[in-house]
């Protein structure tokens, strides 16, 4: 029995402290009455001591939480794992953007996991983002925590530091669940961290608390946006309604325009659970008719746009500003760089103002030094900069672009190709990003090319006229290499198109030229060749020879693809001729590699020989590595169709490796294209298939339609070779409707071979016999004498089969007539195989080994060696 408490009897007032001394009277049981020295009476009552209840102050659950199940699972399942083996429950910092429902999440696991933490559930909200309210001193919290827990006012000691050491008295022993809600820093919540590491704490804060981070390495959540399945169940929980299959697509795009943030989603939801009548197909369309999709996220009072607007207004002025200027960035994300220039200050102190607001969840840091904004806090954003006068916002938006032209120009500069000497590049302003060297210029490109497009593609009224050719022709070098061509082409039309007004006619035709090889390299030729004229009538005009010289390398190259040889041959001797009048190597080796090409389409491959020959030298001495890639590529080709598959093999690998290096993802497709091709024919199918699949993959990311085609064309070979039929013929269909697109009946006659050889593997006779029949016509149109030689070796193994040597061995020798001319072993080869297996058949046994060995002696040389094996056997066949 304890002495809870006494009663005075006296009605004068009593002291505070029971008499001492004093004769005790006659009571009943439990109680003791005794008497003074001054005749007061004293009544004294004996209770049973009972344990207090647990504190239980966890608010109400959310009813039908919806989502974060992966999330969920992963906490109290460590948070249980833990508990039961008795070892430290880890602090959990769960933080996240406003409106993401980090203290939903926290209160619903609070109250999954309170039968593990029995001996009490506190929460406390520390008001950090409150609208209307200051952050919840510790003191005080630590008070609202304490009496909570069941001691009186009057015994809460008044210092922080004796309030903290009783909360952590108080809970030692314990296995407590403590929730810290809306914290504002770890100054903030350090004090009323239970010293009991068997307790549970959960933190939740929209800022990023790296202090708590720093000292007590808590396991750290950061909420994200719902994923789009979640968004989309949440909405239906929160509407209370059951979604058919069409409704759900539309509360697909709903969900969406909210950013997928269950504040918003529950806000409109909650108009839908109000209004059942009204179709979800309303919201979505008041959202998008909206200015601001953010003025239809409302219940009440609660707006999404208010729930940003506490963060905003806990900004510095200074932050504020930077905030809102950020809203008038046109592209997807942000560097200090180009925040800077937005805000006209230093690089230095953009870094600091986006640490702030990434602190606070304001923005995302995806990758280091590169910063977005959730879609509804720029909107926020936006809102914010219209209250901003005109003038600031252009003066603001003028400064980004100068930015970005002028870095773009810089980056430029490390990924063109020349025909004129570089020269020497000023030094690197204060406000640029390092781009000293190709790879940095190449990644500062990839990370920017979203911005750059989204910097072009503003309204005429938001940008100076002048800036768009600037900004075509500084994109230029890194979108040949690496495109997306579609949307290059696009950005040079647009800088083209810029009125004579403007006054920058080098700069038109800059913009028409890069439209002009890009357009070549889709493989739209005619419109390539437009493109080109008009640059080169400008070039002219102004008295640029450089141009002059420039465009009529790259109209060259088009023209013997509309083939026109000789118009071909005419420009690029006049290129050849201006470079060297100019005494610009760089150019000269352009128009040999060009012209090496040239001479290459047209059957001339000793030529061709010479002048990739010539160019390779001239790029080694000036340390031109593209133009080195470039030649030894051209090397390669032309040494796989003259002097066989290894020498090839190996010139293209160097090839490739330089381009990888370079970045030059056109050049590497290529490569890997001709090197899948060589592989294929020695025998290693593994290997081809992975670098044509490889080409193909990149050359429709690229968009270069007359790639992909020439990349289907050979994986069609190759699946060919390995016995893969059916793989074949489709592969080959896919190739032969592009090369019809694109008007490229060279490449057209290659496929219809290819077909004609499926066809005959797969016993179509009959078919096989009109499709290589309509090959070989196509290759006589356009004079292809090696693509007629492999024609007629088709038939003649078509003539083969159906027992009619004398026809086939007529084809053959046709067919070894043309591959002699063009200098091509393997087709050489192919036609003395084939002839002397009639010769076989015809029973010259003597004629038919003699060109058998002809024709292995060429496999083994070309690296064939598979195919002189059969032949073997073959030989062994024969009579001697």
């Amino acid at each position: 029995m304890v002495v809870v408490g006494w009663t005075p009897t006296a009605d004068d007032g009593a002291g505070s402290a029971a008499p001492h001394g004093d004769r005790q009277l006659h009571a009943r049981e439990g109680e003791k009455i005794y008497q003074s020295a001054g005749n007061q009476i004293f009544l004294y009552r004996e209770q049973t001591a009972t344990a207090a209840e647990p504190c239980n102050i966890l608010p109400r659950d959310t009813a039908g939480f919806t989502g974060r199940a992966r999330e969920l699972r992963a906490l109290v399942h460590y948070v249980v794992q833990r508990a039961e083996a008795q070892t430290i429950v880890p602090v959990y910092a769960i933080d996240g953007m406003p409106g993401v429902g980090k203290t939903a999440f926290a209160v619903h696991a609070g109250h999954m996991l309170q039968e593990h933490f029995r001996d009490g559930q506190f929460f406390v909200n520390l008001h950090a983002h409150t609208a209307g309210q200051r952050p919840v001193d510790p003191g005080d919290a630590l008070s609202q925590l304490l009496s909570a827990d069941g001691v009186r006012p009057a015994e809460i000691p008044t210092a922080l530091e004796d309030r903290a050491a009783l909360w952590r008295k108080r809970l030692a022993g314990h296995r407590a669940l403590v929730i810290l809600d809306n914290a504002d820093s770890w100054r903030q919540v350090r004090p009323l961290l239970p010293g009991a590491g068997r307790c549970l704490v959960m933190i939740t804060s929209r800022y990023r608390l790296s202090g708590l981070v720093a000292t007590l390495a808590p396991v750290n959540l950061t909420l994200e946006p719902l994923p789009p399945e979640e968004a989309t169940a949440l909405f239906a929980t929160m509407a209370n309604r059951h979604l058919e299959p069409a409704e759900a697509s539309t509360v697909d795009d709903l969900v969406r325009n909210c950013g997928y943030l269950p504040l918003a989603i529950c806000l409109l939801a909650t108009r839908l659970r109000l209004e059942a009548r009204w179709p979800v197909a309303d919201l979505v369309r008041e959202l998008t008719q909206a200015k601001h999709a953010l003025s239809s996220m409302r219940a009440e009072d609660v707006t999404v746009e208010a729930v940003f607007g506490v963060s905003y207004r806990q900004l510095s002025s200074a932050q504020r500003r930077f905030f809102r200027r950020l809203g008038l960035h046109p592209g997807p994300d942000v560097d200090r760089f180009a925040a800077a220039a937005l805000d006209g200050i230093s690089p230095r102190q953009a870094g600091k103002c986006l640490d702030a607001l990434y602190h606070q969840h304001l923005l995302d840091q995806p990758t280091l030094g590169r910063y977005r904004m959730h879609d509804l806090i720029r909107e926020y954003a936006i809102i914010r900069a219209g209250t901003a006068s005109a003038r600031e916002r252009d003066s603001a938006l003028a400064r980004l672009l100068d930015y970005y032209r002028r870095a773009a120009a810089s980056a430029g500069r490390h990924l063109s190709r020349p025909t004129a000497p570089p020269t020497a590049s000023a030094a690197t302003d204060d406000d640029l990003p390092p781009l000293r060297t190709r790879r940095q210029a190449m990644g500062w490109m990839k990370a920017e090319q979203a911005n750059l497009f989204a910097c072009a593609g503003l309204p005429r009224a938001r940008r100076q006229v002048s800036l768009l050719p600037a900004l075509s022709a500084a994109m230029a070098p890194y979108l040949r290499l690496a495109g997306p061509w579609d949307q290059a082409i696009t950005l040079h039309e647009s800088a083209a198109s810029v009125p004579d007004a403007a006054g920058d006619q080098e700069g038109r035709a800059d913009a028409l030229r890069e439209l002009g090889v890009l357009r070549r390299h889709a493989g739209h030729y005619p419109e390539a060749e437009r493109a080109l004229q008009q640059a080169l009538e400008i070039y002219e005009r102004i008295g640029n020879a450089l141009g002059v010289a420039d465009v009529r390398t790259e109209l060259g190259g088009v023209r013997w693809r509309l083939g026109s040889h000789d118009g071909a041959a005419a420009e690029l001797r006049a290129a050849l001729a201006t470079y060297r009048s100019l005494d610009l190597p760089h150019g000269q080796a352009r128009a040999l590699h060009e012209m090496g090409t040239a001479l290459w389409a047209s059957g001339a491959f000793a030529q061709a020989l010479e002048m990739s020959d010539q160019a390779l030298r001239l790029c080694e001495e000036l340390g031109d590595r593209q133009g080195e890639a470039e030649a030894l590529h051209q090397l390669g080709g032309l040494r796989q169709l003259t002097e066989g598959y290894p020498s090839a093999i190996d010139v293209q690998r160097r090839a490739l490796a330089i381009y990888r290096e370079l970045g030059d993802r056109l050049g590497e497709a290529k490569a890997l294209t001709f090197l899948g091709t060589a592989l294929s024919h020695i025998g290693e199918d593994d290997a081809s298939h992975e670098a044509l699949d490889l080409a193909l993959l990149i050359q429709r990311d690229l968009g270069d339609s007359q790639g992909e085609a020439h990349a289907l064309n050979y994986l069609a070979a190759a699946h060919i070779r390995a016995g893969r039929y059916p793989a074949a013929r489709q592969v080959a269909i896919d190739a032969l409707a592009l090369y019809r697109k694109l008007g490229y009946r060279s490449g057209e006659a290659d496929v219809l071979n290819h077909l004609g050889v499926v066809e005959r593997l797969t016993h179509d006779y009959e078919p096989a016999a009109q499709t290589h029949e309509r090959a070989l016509a196509l290759f006589r149109q356009v004079s292809d004498e090696l693509g007629q030689s492999e024609a007629l070796s088709n038939i003649g193994e078509l003539l083969l089969a159906a027992d009619e040597p004398e026809a086939a061995l007529n084809h053959y020798e046709q067919a070894l007539a043309l591959a002699r001319r063009a200098h091509n072993p393997n087709a050489e080869a192919n036609a003395l195989h084939g002839a002397g297996r009639c010769h076989k058949h015809l029973d010259n046994s003597e004629n038919g080994t003699d060109l058998l060995r002809q024709a292995q002696k060429i496999y083994r040389r070309i690296g064939v060696k598979h195919v002189a094996n059969a032949i073997s056997e073959l030989l062994n066949e024969c009579p001697r």
